[in-house]
């Protein structure tokens, strides 16, 4: 039922990537797929209804060297909730105060569409579509955007009381940070890992068709974030309930965790 992966690196990485393996998991997410990223401030998305094996823009993705970002957020869908088209499927994109927010959600909030509306409204027919506007409203109303540090309390409190309406594991990013949430009662999985790139060196991340190519001569880290582990060593669990942000391939905040263990997150592994 759905997977995610979220991409946060301290420079932008080239994104010549395949996600094949990431996309076909068992075949049990064939209902549609989705990449966003930040060539700026400004958000690129592409998504389609069906598999990703099947899809021309797949081959354009794996191929061009010159797409870069320091942000990724990618969706695999297994429909439990909208009809298989590409309105219904993840990421979904909004604009709040000149800040173009993009979410991804895995999991069904059934009571999602009891959610009042505000100034955002679903184009498609699904629960997360349908949260993420409500969301935003509710952001739109503080005194502060999500990039204060001072509301992510606040928007961890905002997920965890929704998250008792059903099953919640989120991406969301504001082009700059990246939010990682996972559902309260341990469902599906929520796992991260540090990546730590030295100068002249040159390295991929695969298992075995996941590949991010980092570059020569480059100084670079990050933390990966996926549903379940896409390799064999060096990942971990997040805390159930837990939030964290990250911004430039660090750990800046976590809802479950002490200032000393976020230390201790933020190092590589």
């Amino acid at each position: 039922m759905c997977e995610l992966m979220g991409y946060s690196f301290a420079k932008p990485i080239v994104a010549d990537f395949s996600i094949r393996e990431f996309g076909q998991r068992g075949e049990d997410n064939a209902d549609g797929w989705g990449l966003a990223w930040y060539p700026d401030r400004s958000l690129a998305v592409i998504k389609e209804a069906g598999k990703w094996k099947s899809s021309l823009h797949s081959g354009f993705l794996e191929t061009y060297s010159a797409l870069r970002s320091q942000i990724f957020i990618a969706h695999v869908r297994h429909l439990t909730v909208g009809q298989p088209n590409r309105a219904n499927t993840h990421p979904f994109a909004r604009e709040l105060d000149g800040i173009e927010y993009c979410c991804a959600h895995n999991g069904t909030l059934r009571h999602a569409f009891d959610l009042p509306l505000g100034r955002f409204h679903p184009i498609g027919s699904t629960d997360s579509e349908h949260f993420f506007c409500h969301l935003l409203d509710a952001v739109a109303g503080w005194n502060k955007p999500l990039s204060d540090p001072e509301t992510w309390p606040r928007l961890q409190q905002q997920l965890a009381e929704h998250n008792r309406g059903g099953t919640m594991n989120l991406l969301l990013s504001d082009g700059r940070l990246l939010f990682c949430y996972f559902d309260a009662a341990g469902w599906k999985g929520l796992h991260y890992r540090h990546m730590l790139i030295s100068d002249h060196e040159k390295r991929r991340f695969e298992d075995p068709d996941l590949r991010v190519d980092l570059g020569d001569g480059h100084v670079n880290f990050g933390i990966v974030a996926a549903t379940s582990p896409l390799s064999l060593t060096g990942w971990h669990a997040f805390m159930p309930g837990e939030l964290l942000v990250l911004d430039g391939g660090t750990v800046k905040y976590s809802s479950h965790r002490s200032n000393l263990a976020l230390v201790e997150l933020t190092k590589a592994s």
